[in-house]
């Protein structure tokens, strides 16, 4: 506030003391740069005295001066490594600014009017140099969401006259889910939901420059079920399509080829091993997705009909397996009705597992950076998955090579 009023109380005083032309310009510049102190002179001509002068709130200081046609320009001590002249017109131009350059550039040119002796011609400028201003910081709390969120943005150096907010492209105002404080530094989120997952921006202007940073808001609560979802929404896919695959394979195969009841028990127990897994891993994928409020009604439906399909199955599988009552050990599977069921819900199960993939991973690209992280999730997950299914299966194999049938049918039956 005290320099422009020391600036307009020497502009009064240099108008009533002096028989003069005064021109005054405002301008602005940051620390480090260059600028150029013109004085709208188009030609200096010879016999003419110009003077550059610097004024503070303490002194007058004299920074140039050059008698036009006598003799060579003469700059200060303090500004001759740090100014360049410019004889021609009279142009100075001030290289690696301080704060302490702010103040009143006066050029004064004797001799300028030749019809009228004793009159000067005066250019003042006023320079402000502030702060470069730094880009700003946002800070978010508290750092894990909660119902409401509040984005802080902060510049270190410099002082922002504006501070604009961005979500994503679309500026963001005053509203019912968005406040905006402190000058527009603060941004509070009320009642956070997905709707506010996304890219926030701060964008921070003065007079001189513009700076921006661009946050992530993550919503880790929200996203617990989404990312959960995805995942196990395709491992069941897997699953559930190795699941078939090995289900045609022995029905058409193996048990076609290997006609005695023990290789045909085998071969029901490898089914059941291999069914019971991805059953299991479609049951938690759809447990998941009817938990997640977030998931479009129509895939919670499905996802119920889907668990009391499986529920449904596997007590079916059971009675077919253990039913005390059959005369004969040959395989279940052998029989065209229990065939056709079987495959028939093998079918729908691969096309029921990948249905939540599309909802789920709308949800975690809506609100999780980067994506690639769910992609090596689901990958490492998968071949975990793989690598404990073959091992379990290899071990099961072996193991059931080494039973003695008759035993482990009395053994069943007797329970």
């Amino acid at each position: 506030m005290w320099i422009h009023i020391f600036l307009l109380l020497t502009f009064i005083i240099q108008a009533c003391t002096q028989n003069s032309t005064q021109v005054r310009k405002y301008i602005f510049a940051t620390v480090f740069d260059s600028i150029l102190l013109t004085g709208n002179i188009k030609e200096v001509k010879n016999n003419q005295i110009v003077q550059w002068s610097f004024i503070d709130r303490l002194q007058k200081s004299l920074m140039l001066f050059h008698s036009v046609g006598v003799d060579s320009p003469s700059l200060s001590p303090y500004y001759q490594h740090r100014c360049k002249y410019y004889a021609s017109n009279g142009t100075l131009e001030l290289q690696r600014l301080e704060i302490a350059d702010s103040g009143i550039y006066q050029l004064t040119v004797d001799h300028y009017y030749e019809n009228v002796p004793g009159k000067l011609y005066i250019y003042s400028l006023y320079l402000d140099v502030e702060e470069t201003l730094s880009t700003p910081l946002i800070i978010q709390e508290p750092v894990y969401i909660a119902n409401n969120v509040q984005l802080s943005c902060i510049s270190k150096k410099g002082n922002p006259t504006t501070i604009l907010w961005l979500k994503g492209k679309t500026p963001i105002t005053n509203g019912s889910r968005y406040i905006l404080q402190d000058n527009n530094s603060t941004l509070s989120i009320r009642r956070v939901d997905m709707d506010h997952c996304g890219f926030y921006t701060c964008v921070a202007v003065d007079s001189t420059s513009e700076q921006n940073i661009t946050h992530f808001l993550l919503i880790d609560g929200i996203q617990f079920l989404h990312k959960r979802i995805l995942v196990t929404s395709v491992v069941a896919f897997v699953s559930t399509s190795m699941s078939l695959a090995a289900t045609v394979f022995i029905i058409f195969y193996s048990l076609k080829k290997y006609k005695a009841n023990k290789y045909q028990d085998r071969s029901t127990i490898a089914f059941m091993v291999i069914e019971m897994k991805s059953y299991v891993c479609l049951l938690i994928s759809s447990l998941l997705c009817i938990m997640d409020s977030d998931i479009f009604v129509v895939y919670r439906i499905i996802s119920g009909i889907v668990i009391f399909q499986l529920l449904g199955m596997t007590g079916y599988i059971a009675f077919l397996y253990l039913h005390p009552f059959r005369e004969e050990l040959a395989s279940f599977l052998v029989k065209k009705r229990e065939r056709y069921i079987i495959l028939g819900t093998g079918i729908f199960n691969v096309i029921m597992s990948p249905l939540p993939i599309y909802e789920a991973s709308l949800n975690v690209r809506m609100c999780t950076y980067p994506y690639g992280d769910i992609a090596v999730a689901i990958v490492s997950t998968l071949m975990l998955f793989i690598s404990i299914v073959g091992l379990c299966f290899i071990f099961a194999v072996k193991r059931m090579q080494t039973w003695n049938l008759s035993k482990r049918s009395s053994r069943l039956w007797s329970k």
